[in-house]
Order: structure tokens, then C-alpha cells, then sequence
């Protein structure tokens, strides 16, 4: 999300390594509105920077102060660490003086949400898939959960289920709304509309997949991939994005060596008919590759070493296809699996077999459609928060 500070460089400089700040430690407030959300783990931040864009949207001074509860400074140029006890908790909302906060799923913290209530800020519970409650109202007299439930203005559940469990456990019926799962993905990729032309008047009408951020060690399985899927489609072409620009040569090489027409990027600015692997050696962003080509590999998914995350490509129209190593990405591919959106290769020798079968395109069409379905409802329930947000803090100013 867009700051007018640089949280990073403060903790840089102050080297914190997991405590809070203290209240002499804080950068400096920015002016504007301020909303604090409240996040337990590092995969909810993108929830947040993605609902931060749309509720600035309009050029209002509004932004978004992210804690995290596991904190490490890793994460320091996207959250600052939670406060910790009552007096820190009152120092850092007395210092940020925030107008609303945005909890994140469950774990709730009994104590900084009194804190929250005691200093009358207006607060919403989002996301929230009703874990983390048994743990919390274990050791509470009965009545507790529901005096801090109720707190909250809004509780937006990701479903049925888990508005059933949050009202079980004593939340207000008219505060609980089935809203559905957020959007937590980057903004879709750029690219150059001209080469995107370009290249697609060069491709013309032959079929391509892409191998996104491939790591050198699966050259092997690319190679045999190819050859399988080439039987069916001969005119078949092969993208190959490096996860590591450097290797491209390496790449080309190794693809030379099994008899295959190999161009790279910087000498052949446009694939050409004969041009069987394309490597890209040069800085493009993949989102011009993703919008190029309907069927995108994954690299690094079969063997571990990390991969890209799978939205940036299905946002783009490519249907995704990718090994059991997904990591840090895990949920987008869990998503995509259960609605039938993405294809999961379990050995290396499925890697051909699962491209020869996406190469019919009303295949890769349902996938690529059912992936959209995927990430544009949780983009719709983003909207429709931040719409919240917006119209409750304007109530609150006025």
C-alpha cells in the first residue's frame, strides 16, 4: 500500500528484531485519515495492501497502518510490530489516533480489543472464518465472548459456516454478514501494449505455453514436456522465462542441445514460424507473457525453491498448471483446485501429458473462466468493504 513514510528505514535504523516500539520509537504520523488493521499472519497483509489501494481510490488522505502479531523484519517494510500490554497498546493508539480498525480473521486479543473499545474506536471484524474463538472464550465467564463480539460494528464472515460458528459463539445476529473471501492479490502485472501486439502478430495462430520463472533444474522436464505436447501440435511453441535472467543462455544451450529451434529475446525480438523454445534474457515483466500465452507452467513448483504466485497469471487469462512445491502460495492454489481452475502436475511425467490435454482450447477456456470466477469474487468482496469503509468514515467525520 502507498505510504507517506518509510517504515522500513525507521526499523532499519532502530534494528528491531521482534519487539514492539515504543512510543519514542513510532515513525512519525502522516496527516489524513488513519485506519489500523490488526493481522495475526504475514499472508493476511496482502489482504490488507490490496483493500488499502481501493479504499484510497478516490484520492482521499487515507492510510493504512498494518500490525503484525508475528512479526519479523522481513515484514518491516509492509507492517510495523503489534503492540504488546495495555500501556503500549495505549501509547501506539494515542500516537496513530486511528478512526477505524480492521481485524483480520480470528485470533482475538481480549486485551487490545478492550483497549480499542476503552478509547471508542469504531472497529470491524473481516474475513473472519470463525477459528480461533474456543481458545479465546476457554477461560472466560459465560457472557464474555459475546460482550466482545458485539463490539465489533460489522462482522463480515468468508461463509455460512463460519457465520454459524460466530453467532454460536455469541455474536450479535444483525452485525454478522456473509460477505465472502477478499481479494489478496498484487495489482494485475503491466505490460507493453505495442510488444504484446507485436509478438501476437508474430505467434499468430500457433498454440504456446509458458514456463514462468523456470528454475535451470527443471530444463529436463521443459524439454521432455515439449516433446510430448509437440506430437499432438507441432507448431507448438515453448516460452521460457527464467526465474534467473542470468541462466538464459543456460537455458538456450540445454535446448539446443536436444535438437530443438532455439531463439532468445535479445536476438530475436519476435518469435519466428521455425522458433520452437523462446527465451526470455531481457527485464520484461512476466505480465506481458502471462496475457501472451493460455497455459502457464509454474517454475519451481515441482522441485521447491519457490514459484510465482498463481493470481498473477490466471488474472491475466493464462490457465495455471503446477507441482505439489507452491510455497508461500498454498491458499491461491487451494482455491483454484476446488473450483476446478488450475491443474496440479503430482510427477514430472505429468507435465506433458497435462499440456497436450490444455492445448484443446475449450478446455483451457473452462479453466481459464473458472479461474477468473475465482479471483474476481473475491475482488468483488473487496469492493464492497472498502465501499463500507469509505461511506462509515465519512459518517464518523461528519
Amino acid at each position: 500500500m502507498a505510504r507517506s513514510l518509510s517504515i522500513a528505514a525507521y526499523l532499519a535504523n532502530l534494528g528491531v528484531s521482534g519487539r514492539d516500539l515504543g512510543p519514542d520509537e513510532l515513525p512519525p504520523r502522516p496527516a489524513g485519515t488513519i485506519i489500523w488493521a490488526r493481522c495475526s499472519e504475514p499472508d493476511q497483509l496482502t489482504i490488507i495492501e490490496t483493500l488499502g489501494r481501493k479504499v484510497a481510490e478516490d484520492g482521499d488522505p487515507i492510510q493504512i497502518i498494518a500490525t503484525l502479531h508475528n512479526w519479523h523484519k522481513s515484514r518491516s517494510n509492509r507492517a510495523l510490530p503489534e503492540p504488546q500490554g495495555k500501556e503500549s497498546i495505549r501509547s501506539f493508539i494515542q500516537h496513530w489516533d486511528p478512526s477505524m480498525v480492521i481485524w483480520v480473521r480470528g485470533d482475538l486479543d481480549l486485551v487490545m480489543l478492550d483497549e480499542i473499545r476503552s478509547a471508542r474506536i469504531a472497529s470491524i471484524l473481516v474475513d473472519a472464518n470463525g477459528e480461533g474463538l474456543d481458545s479465546v472464550a476457554g477461560g472466560w465467564v459465560p457472557g464474555a465472548m459475546r460482550s466482545v463480539l458485539a463490539q465489533f460494528e460489522a462482522i463480515l464472515t468468508v461463509d455460512r459456516g463460519a457465520a454459524e460458528r460466530l453467532i454460536r459463539a455469541g455474536a450479535p445476529a444483525d452485525k454478522v454478514l456473509i460477505a465472502g473471501e477478499m481479494e489478496d492479490s498484487d495489482p494485475a502485472l503491466p505490460c507493453d501494449e505495442e510488444e504484446r501486439q507485436a509478438i501476437a502478430t508474430a505467434i499468430g495462430t500457433r498454440p504456446v505455453w509458458l514456463a514462468a520463472a523456470a528454475h535451470l533444474s527443471e530444463w529436463p522436464d521443459l524439454c521432455l514436456a515439449h516433446q510430448d505436447a509437440s506430437h499432438r501440435a507441432h507448431r507448438l511453441l515453448l516460452i521460457i522465462a527464467p526465474a534467473d535472467i542470468r541462466q538464459a543462455q543456460d537455458f538456450a544451450s540445454m535446448m539446443r542441445g536436444q535438437n530443438f529451434n532455439v531463439a532468445l529475446r535479445s536476438e530475436e525480438p519476435d518469435p519466428k514460424e521455425t522458433t520452437q523454445v523462446y527465451v526470455v534474457d531481457t527485464e520484461e515483466e512476466l505480465g506481458l507473457w502471462y496475457r501472451i500465452a493460455p497455459i502457464t507452467y509454474l517454475g519451481g513448483s515441482l522441485y521447491g525453491g519457490g514459484c510465482r504466485d498463481p493470481f498473477e497469471a490466471t488474472a491475466l487469462g493464462s490457465a495455471v498448471l503446477y507441482g505439489p512445491q507452491v510455497a508461500p502460495y498454498q491458499k491461491h492454489a487451494a482455491r483454484l483446485n476446488a473450483a476446478g481452475a488450475s491443474r496440479l502436475i503430482r510427477s514430472t511425467n505429468d507435465l506433458g501429458l497435462v499440456v497436450e490435454a490444455l492445448l484443446a482450447p475449450d478446455i483451457t477456456a473452462e479453466i481459464a473462466h473458472a479461474a477468473w470466477d475465482v479471483t474476481s469474487r473475491g475482488a468483488d468482496v473487496t469492493n464492497r468493504i472498502a465501499a463500507y469503509i469509505q461511506a462509515r468514515l465519512e459518517e464518523l467525520e461528519n
